[in-house]
């Protein structure tokens, strides 16, 4: 499995291995994404690659493909490959030329409601199309809609505290904002709140100590961290969720059926993150904030009404939606055995 990049396109693919283990998994990364990969502890090997500008660098860019084709080709015929998955970002063009040069099987799992440029050009390899949301823009027409590898859980008994926990995840990118919006938003909450609210937030290192003191001058209860090992533990636990709108984080969020309030990353590829917003909210409740068009006191009040007054339920499952989605353990079957 490709997926380097980003943790969106490594985060399926990792809960892919986990939840069918009928394969042996082996994932094809770039250095940025190498320490989570580690963490789990799983088979990986690191390859070349790069995203294609044209500019005085382009020899440069195609130097770096072709070496992760033939370091592809290496691997591939090393460990009999039978499938290439690509889940999408640049790291996986050297990776599925090199399937497509040996005739291995390829499949693209696409993860957002609006098909990236790189899964755009791959798809053009294979007809073997995973989408995870019904209706995602530029996707062939022989795309199946297979949802996104989500980990299953166990729930725990539904919590009944006056304490509200709000967990805020942004990642690597949406952190830096978060810092100083949520701290602003929560201090407009009335001070009898601001002692029955626990915050759990994602922060980058640089934030750690301003966005601390920032909670310890308002009397807020929180947790603060890079990065949080027990994700499915927070997401269980948690009252509220703030959070960019990254598809894996998205799936996760519907697995625990939570409102949320959801801030899309302006900067993402196509927009992207938005549209993963609007396709989530026909099935779940939540708010979307336009993060550049923000009335801080108006949002904070409706948000301080969303975790202390408003009782959340969780919208109807949409059983015909359901229906359609195609298992994407089984379409690896499918296509690994030609039936």
């Amino acid at each position: 499995m490709i997926a380097g990049g980003t943790g969106g396109h490594l985060f399926p693919a990792i809960s892919l291995s986990q939840i069918d283990r009928n394969f042996e998994y082996y994932f094809l990364l770039d250095y940025r994404t190498e320490k989570i990969i580690e963490r789990k502890k799983l088979k990986y090997f690191k390859i070349q690659s790069s995203r294609i500008k044209i500019n005085l660098l382009l020899p440069i860019y195609l130097i770096k493909i072709i070496f992760g084709f033939f370091q592809s080709i290496k691997i591939f015929l090393k460990y009999k490959a039978d499938l290439v998955i690509g889940f999408g970002g640049y790291t996986s063009i050297p990776s599925i030329l090199a399937a497509k040069f040996l005739r291995i099987k390829i499949l693209i799992h696409e993860q957002n409601a609006v098909m990236g440029k790189t899964n755009r050009l791959l798809s053009n390899l294979t007809n073997n199309i995973a989408i995870t949301f019904s209706n995602t823009k530029h996707a062939k027409n022989c795309a199946i809609y297979t949802g996104i590898p989500v980990r299953e859980i166990k729930k725990s008994a539904v919590r009944n505290s006056k304490i509200k926990r709000v967990f805020v995840i942004g990642g690597s990118q949406g952190a830096k904002v978060f810092s100083n919006l949520i701290p602003t938003i929560i201090s407009n909450f009335s001070d009898s709140n601001k002692k029955k609210i626990f915050i759990i937030q994602q922060v980058r290192s640089i934030d750690k100590e301003s966005t601390a003191r920032i909670y310890d001058n308002m009397n807020v209860k929180f947790i603060i961290k890079e990065f949080f090992d027990d994700m499915y533990y927070q997401l269980n636990k948690a009252d509220l969720i703030i959070s960019r709108c990254g598809a894996s984080t998205l799936a996760e969020i519907e697995l625990h059926r939570k409102f949320s309030i959801l801030f899309p990353l302006p900067s993402a590829m196509d927009n992207h993150q938005y549209y993963n917003a609007i396709e989530f909210k026909k099935y779940n409740p939540c708010l979307i904030i336009d993060e550049k068009n923000i009335d801080i006191s108006k949002i904070s009040k409706k948000i301080e009404k969303i975790i202390f007054i408003n009782k959340k339920s969780h919208k109807i499952i949409d059983t015909v939606r359901l229906s359609q989605k195609k298992s994407l353990s089984n379409l690896i079957r499918r296509i690994i055995k030609d039936v």
